[in-house]
């Protein structure tokens, strides 16, 4: 047995003793339908786009694309980075505003959490002065939003219905969708 670098491997020279067989013709994939009884009514239910579509993830010669709404920029699922958005309050929506650039549901509670906790953290500072024990009573309140967020965003990351407080979400909302 030879083993130097420039020969074939054992099983090489063992596969071309064996008869060859004639290839047969690729069948093609069926077309992509629902994992249900029934098909998808529109391509947007199937995740695919044309090519005369304006999105810029379309691929030449006519040929439709899968688009992944749970898809993301960075390593990390969905509803997990939707979450990590909320864990060090504007630190982290920034962080990700300037990281995630693919998936809308990240970046609104990217942009809700920069916004919420922001001005949270101005309305703290300004309370310190004025009352200590509003500026607990702020603090905790702080608290309370950053788990119930934490936990609405990873909840919600399975069906991508985005949970938003009252003047922040909305503002979030606009943001993500003039983008």
């Amino acid at each position: 047995m030879n083993f130097s670098p420039y020969s074939p491997s054992p099983d090489d020279d063992r596969t071309s003793r064996l008869p060859k067989k004639p290839k047969q013709p690729k069948q093609q994939p069926p077309s992509f339908s629902s994992y249900q009884a029934g098909n998808a009514d529109s391509f947007a239910e199937q995740g695919l786009l044309n090519n005369g579509s304006s999105s810029s993830s379309s691929a030449p010669n006519g040929q439709s694309v899968r688009v992944n709404k749970y898809e993301t920029s960075l390593p990390i699922r969905v509803d997990v980075e939707a979450s990590i958005a909320y864990v060090l309050g504007p630190v982290t929506g920034l962080l990700l505003l300037i990281f995630e650039r693919q998936n809308d549901y990240v970046r609104f509670h990217a942009w809700q959490s920069s916004l919420l906790f922001s001005s949270l953290m101005c309305a703290q500072f300004i309370l310190l002065f004025i009352s200590s024990f509003l500026s607990w009573v702020l603090f905790f309140f702080n608290v309370f939003m950053l788990i119930w967020l934490v936990y609405r965003a990873y909840l919600d990351g399975a069906s991508l219905e985005r949970y938003e407080v009252p003047y922040f979400g909305v503002m979030a909302s606009e943001y993500v969708d003039a983008e």
